[in-house]
């Protein structure tokens, strides 16, 4: 039994160049068409690393000037803190919000709802981020978070631009289906003449 051809080696076939006498103009056409496409697509992974670079970076300076004004602070609850609610989905639910008391780096002493782990008790410590004006803060992010956003930019990018190359693919084939069924039907239509022309004796 003849083994299967892998798609991949039928789509280069296709698009290779050669001197085949029985490929068309048209079909020339759609190769040269195909092959600046890729080289498109392949010229576009050096945009999506500069775009996915300068996201990173931007993120981090975001983050670093974030973290120069969030800083870490240890609160005191003031009360027991509720029972974390349960989560059916794949996301952990966040911790419950209790209140607390904290003093600020100039040594105010602030209050208010801070996550808390589910049924601390009232004077437990915990930490706690707040901002410059001593109001709690979230979190920074995570260095790989900022490269994952950096990542998932560079990607859409790549995306884009394939995107785009499949559409002008799409509408320049179509086209050329066209100039294909039109010479189609132009050679029936010769074929008919010549078979109801008298033959020379």
């Amino acid at each position: 039994m003849k083994s299967a051809v892998h798609p991949l080696v039928l789509c280069v076939r296709l698009y290779r160049h050669d001197d085949n006498p029985l490929r068309r103009r048209s079909d020339r056409l759609e190769s040269v068409f195909v092959l600046a496409a890729l080289v498109v697509v392949l010229v576009s992974l050096w945009p999506a690393v500069v775009a996915g670079r300068a996201v990173y970076e931007g993120a981090v300076q975001d983050q670093s000037a974030g973290t120069d004004v969030r800083r870490q602070v240890m609160a005191t609850l003031t009360q027991d803190a509720p029972p974390a609610r349960v989560s059916f989905s794949e996301v952990p639910a966040a911790q419950p919000e209790t209140m607390a008391r904290w003093t600020n780096p100039e040594g105010a002493a602030r209050s208010g709802f801070v996550p808390a782990p589910s049924l601390a008790k009232a004077g437990s410590v915990v930490p706690v981020w707040i901002d410059a004006a001593g109001a709690p803060a979230s979190q920074p992010a995570d260095s790989a978070v900022l490269a994952m956003r950096g990542m998932v930019m560079g990607l859409l990018v790549v995306l884009g631009t394939g995107l785009l190359v499949l559409t002008a693919f799409l509408v320049f084939r179509r086209r050329l289906d066209r100039i294909r069924y039109g010479e189609w039907d132009a050679a029936w239509v010769r074929a008919g003449e010549q078979r109801r022309r008298p033959r020379q004796p």
